[in-house]
């Protein structure tokens, strides 16, 4: 039961910033920058990790062809 507790407030906790940061950024650069800063920042984490791959990949395909 303590972990479910644990859970709910942090996710409470999660969601105060979220809200927060976004009514601060509203008032401090606009709705549209602010927008398009979370938005920026939803895609960096979903498609980060692909993209990372995806460097990594022709690093190495490079690397091999420079050695050949």
């Amino acid at each position: 039961m303590r972990r479910d507790e644990q859970q709910a407030l942090a996710i409470t906790i999660g969601l105060l910033l979220l809200v927060g940061g976004v009514l601060l950024g509203d008032a401090l650069v606009g709705p549209w920058l602010t927008f398009a800063a979370a938005v920026s920042l939803v895609l960096l984490y979903y498609l980060g990790p692909t993209l990372v791959r995806e460097l990594t990949i022709r690093r190495f395909a490079r690397k091999l062809r420079r050695h050949q």
